[in-house]
């Protein structure tokens, strides 16, 4: 039998629709419960979102929250967060990591036995922690421990240093822990010695080695005149395997200091650091580098090579890896006020830009507080907290491509400016060449509350997209969205794809106007069973001001076949056997002029009928079946 086909609605779900604020006042409240959230830390949830943890005073002292938020910014666990340690007295300065199943590891320094301590806890992807109520202890031992660092360790755990001071007096050393999954330490007992020569070790830093592994760095006093950097690196069973001590990366003498380590994987195995230097008297404080490899020796120029010697302070420094087995660097610069510079090396120590680095940021006013996160494209998103606006506090962004570029507008774009302060913003990369950000609040009382934006690739915070649908309607499509926080919104674009993939504006559709209230839109497709194609897409391309593109979720409609009016023989000479889908009760055969030339009445039940031809001329000819409540019809030719 012969197949026709019609219109049938399949919605997919390609994409999830935004929830995120396009308001850079408005934004996204992680916790605002009363008394002060602090500190706040972020990590991806590996599925597009972001585990949030930071320091919370709601109980009197401090304890560790925590908080997932989802690829379209909705708050998945407890209203204003699930408590990660709510122990007697303080825990201070939580840092997180995935644990490669949609929750977090997290690790934190506490002060419940009377001096400081290290403990971990792990929460899963629905917000339930995993271990002992309050934390897994990581080191118990005399003295403080405290300034702990973690990273994955590949496999579902963690490995997490810190600075120890167990031996007592101002001597401090450097220890790690590796954790499984399950909450199980799996080193020596209250920590592997990275390093325990004389006088004080720390601030550590660390990144994995990619072999289950970890390679730190720390700022080390051993030569009591000075501190210098160190770096050792530690297996995967806790074995250190380079220098007892550590690898000297830069020694430089006559009281200059080198302190705040930040290390990155050099791709090869190997690391590249960066510290703040104090070694030229006459331009302040500068920013060196060294690369060592996997076998411990270093690369480039003995005791680091520069990043920025301008004149005056460069501080606050930070470090990712450009995805090419160099660097790239950004810091505060005060140079001329207090700015934004990035510098990029590759893997031989080579500055690719500008020397002494590139401004990101050099509007009016205070720019402090850099951090920076990986484009999937390549290049980096980078953060500051931004006094430009008189003395509030507000989240700004830029993002630089690998060739030092500017992609947004020149001085970064807004990421919260509410009319009070916004501060100490943390990032991740957002799996779509953005970001989500969190930060510390003064919004909405005189105490500091989470919150958080998801920045699009193209500068923009997205506009919130509260629905989109396509709903068939007879043969045409009919495209609906409803939004809020319409903010500097030019058009709509409305886009048609025949493979999903490949987009074409077929129509567009003007916004309201400027405001967060709720608005409703529509587009009609006509006659789409015309384009004789199976399945269509349709999404939204939505046009800022400045012609910067975000877009919805894809919805897509799917022809499907459905058996028809079916006609045997077709051409037929004296009789046509006629096959319907119901019940017949008239036919009627019509010729191109649109006359009736035969009309058969049908009585009973059936769905089949003979129809004799001998009468009617040679030529082309409709066939129109009605039934109870449809109508079909065909075409066939009348043979000689």
């Amino acid at each position: 039998m012969k197949n026709f086909f019609f219109i049938i609605l399949v919605l997919v779900h390609l994409g999830a629709a935004a929830q995120w604020s396009s308001n850079t006042s408005v934004n996204n409240a992680v916790c605002n419960y009363s008394s002060n959230q602090t500190n706040v830390q972020i990590a991806s949830d590996g599925a597009g979102g972001a585990i949030c943890t930071w320091v919370d005073t709601r109980n009197g002292a401090q304890d560790i929250y925590a908080q997932r938020i989802d690829a379209t910014g909705v708050l998945q666990w407890n209203i204003d967060g699930v408590a990660i340690c709510n122990a007697i007295s303080d825990q201070y300065s939580p840092r997180l990591v995935p644990d490669a199943a949609g929750g977090a590891i997290i690790t934190w320094y506490d002060n419940r036995a009377g001096n400081y301590d290290i403990y971990a806890q792990r929460i899963n992807a629905a917000g339930v922690v995993q271990w002992t109520v309050d934390g897994v202890a990581i080191c118990t031992a005399t003295g403080n421990q405290n300034a702990q660092q973690i990273i994955a360790d590949g496999s579902g755990g963690a490995i997490i240093t810190w600075s120890d001071g167990r031996g007592g007096g101002p001597n401090a050393d450097i220890l790690a822990q590796r954790i499984n999954a399950s909450g199980t330490t799996l080193w020596t007992s209250q920590g592997a010695s990275i390093c325990n020569a004389t006088s004080l070790q720390n601030t550590p830093s660390l990144i994995s080695d990619g072999n289950g592994g970890a390679i730190i760095s720390w700022e080390d006093w051993r030569s009591f005149s000075q501190p210098d950097i160190y770096v050792q690196r530690i297996s995967f069973n806790g074995f250190t395997s380079w220098n007892f001590n550590g690898v000297l990366i830069c020694s430089e003498p006559n009281f200059a200091n080198q302190y705040n380590t930040k290390i990155v994987s050099d791709g090869a195995g190997g690391a590249i650091i960066c510290w703040l230097d104090q070694r030229n008297f006459g331009s302040g404080q500068d920013i060196y580098a060294q690369r060592v490899n996997a076998s411990g020796l270093v690369q480039w120029l003995s005791n680091g090579i520069a990043v920025c010697t301008a004149n005056t302070l460069q501080t606050a420094q930070q470090m990712i890896a450009d995805g090419a087995g160099g660097a790239i660097i950004i810091w505060e610069d005060r140079r001329a006020e207090r700015d934004i510079y990035a510098q990029r090396f590759n893997n031989a120590g080579t500055a690719q830009w500008t020397t002494n680095g590139i401004p990101v940021c050099s509007a009016a006013g205070i720019q402090t507080e850099p951090q920076l996160a990986a484009r999937l494209s390549g290049g980096v998103t980078i953060i500051w907290t931004d006094l430009r606006n008189s003395s509030q506090e507000d989240i700004y962004a830029q993002a630089i491509t690998l060739n030092g570029l500017e992609l947004w507008t020149s001085n970064g774009v807004a990421v919260a400016n509410e009319s009070h302060s916004q501060s100490a913003a943390q990032l991740i990369p957002d799996a779509a060449d953005g970001a989500i950000i969190a930060w510390q609040d003064l919004r909405t009382t005189f105490d500091y509350d989470i919150y958080s934006s998801r920045l699009a690739a193209n500068g923009t915070l997205p506009v919130k997209l509260i629905s989109f649908a396509a709903n068939l309607q007879n043969k045409n499509v009919m495209l609906q969205w409803q939004t809020a926080d319409e903010l500097n919104l030019a058009k709509y674009n409305v886009q048609r794809s025949m493979d999903g993939h490949t987009f074409s504006t077929i129509g567009t559709v003007i916004p309201k106007g400027n405001s967060a209230a709720e608005k409703n839109y529509s587009y009609l497709d006509n006659n789409i069973i015309t384009l004789n194609t199976s399945p269509i897409y349709y999404r939204l391309q939505m046009q800022d001001i400045d012609g910067k593109l975000s877009y919805s979720k894809i919805e897509m409609v799917k022809p499907a076949a459905e058996i028809q009016l079916n006609i045997i023989p077709n051409p037929g000479k004296d009789f046509i056997n006629i096959y319907s889908p119901g019940k017949i009760r008239t036919i009627l055969i019509i010729n191109t002029t649109g006359q009736v030339t035969k009309q058969v009445s049908v009585t009973g039940i059936t769905d089949q009928q003979v129809i004799d031809l001998r009468e009617i001329p040679a030529g082309n000819y409709f066939i129109k079946v009605i039934g109870d409540n449809q109508v079909w019809t065909n075409q066939f030719i009348k043979q000689q």
